[in-house]
């Protein structure tokens, strides 16, 4: 009972407790929560039985209450927590917490993103500068509510979104907006709406759509069914409804193809972002990111390489470092030497990268950039 854990739980349900006592129950849910994903944790550290289904039963408790409060369910209607067996506990406690909360602090620095100046220029001022000083975005200088990020596949888009959301202190939510319509369809109009609910309960917050387009395509289509147009709906009311308040709630949405966003989705991302493929310096940046750690040959020059790769992504430029830095050991394998320890691999050397070149081309043909230019000249960027 006196182990951190259990005194941090305690600690954190009795502060929701007093919040929800006092008629703050928004600001209590994320205490419970916490509670309850501190005691799940004791479960799986403890071989008390009778301890794991004490802390099973106040989890299950917290996060009840969190649904009353979110309205899922009326009070009168909230079920006795079942007396499942303790091994299973954990598991039931996850998949409740689940139901109430999504979150993530992304491990993503803002000096670990090379080059993209002009896409990191308009995300500081939309996103981290708000977020910073939100008594400066007021009235007429009210920050951006919804922001799109566009260009081609492998540019960083995600990655950038992620290293915002570890800048400013906001709960950043992540989806897949792909695998919230073919896993969910059924149930994706409510989760909309659940998850911006949630998003200003724990404001400010970041909600992050990868894969936007799935979500957010042209209405009216021949193949749409009436669920997605309810989802595209719901979506939609959301992205405008939930904006108008004085919290600090911010959509980002990230395409690989911006042609196919509804006009009136479009519309809604006031500000659109433009993350095309790494310029010279950047990509001399991204070598000696991906060769870290391997001590190089020479003759190996990252600046030199930076300027014959233009055309290649962010994620061109990865698979090439690796392709590069397997060569020595392909040597030795072909050698049958691989398994000789008192063999030194030798250090990847200037050839070892031309010839992984000559595997590794670019991804994005000079046709689909015209296209992403012509998007950007019709729409912003």
């Amino acid at each position: 009972m006196g182990s951190p854990l259990f005194e941090a739980a305690k600690k954190n349900a009795s502060l929701a407790y007093k919040l929800d006592q006092s008629g703050q129950t928004q600001q209590a849910v994320k205490y419970y929560v916490s509670a309850a994903e501190q005691l799940q944790k004791l479960i799986n550290f403890t071989d008390d039985p009778n301890m794991k289904n004490l802390y099973y039963h106040k989890a299950m408790e917290y996060i009840l209450r969190v649904k009353e409060i979110r309205g899922i369910i009326e009070p009168s209607e909230s079920p006795t927590p079942s007396s499942s067996s303790t091994t299973q506990a954990s598991d039931e406690i996850s998949d409740a917490i689940s139901s109430v909360i999504v979150r993530e602090k992304p491990n993503v620095k803002w000096e670990d993103v090379a080059g993209m100046e002009e896409a990191k220029r308009a995300l500081r001022e939309a996103v981290i500068l708000p977020m910073s000083r939100p008594d400066l975005f007021k009235g007429a200088r009210r920050p951006w509510k919804g922001i799109l990020m566009y260009g081609p596949p492998g540019c960083g888009k995600t990655y950038l979104c992620k290293a915002v959301a570890s800048e400013v202190d906001s709960t950043f939510f992540s989806v897949s907006a792909a695998n919230l319509i073919s896993k969910w369809l059924g149930e994706s109009e409510k989760l909309v709406n659940e998850l911006y609910e949630r998003a200003v309960e724990e404001a400010p917050s970041i909600i992050f759509f990868d894969e936007i387009d799935a979500l957010a395509g042209t209405r009216g289509g021949s193949s749409e069914g009436e669920a997605m147009r309810r989802v595209k709906t719901q979506l939609l009311q959301a992205v405008e409804g939930f904006a108008t308040g004085d919290e600090l709630l911010v959509t980002v949405g990230a395409t690989n193809t911006p042609w196919d966003i509804d006009a009136a989705m479009r519309r809604r991302f006031e500000r659109r972002v433009y993350v095309t493929l790494p310029e010279r310096d950047a990509r001399e940046v991204m070598f000696s990111i991906h060769t870290k750690g391997i001590k190089m040959g020479a003759d190996v020059d990252f600046s030199s390489l930076a300027e014959i790769t233009g055309g290649y992504t962010a994620a061109d430029i990865a698979l090439l470092c690796r392709e590069s830095l397997m060569q020595p050991i392909r040597e030795l394998d072909a050698e049958g030497a691989l398994t000789d320890m008192s063999v030194q691999v030798r250090a990847p050397n200037a050839a070892d990268f031309h010839n992984a070149m000559m595997h590794i081309r670019p991804s994005v043909a000079p046709s689909e950039l015209a296209r992403y230019d012509e998007w950007c000249d019709k729409f912003g960027g």
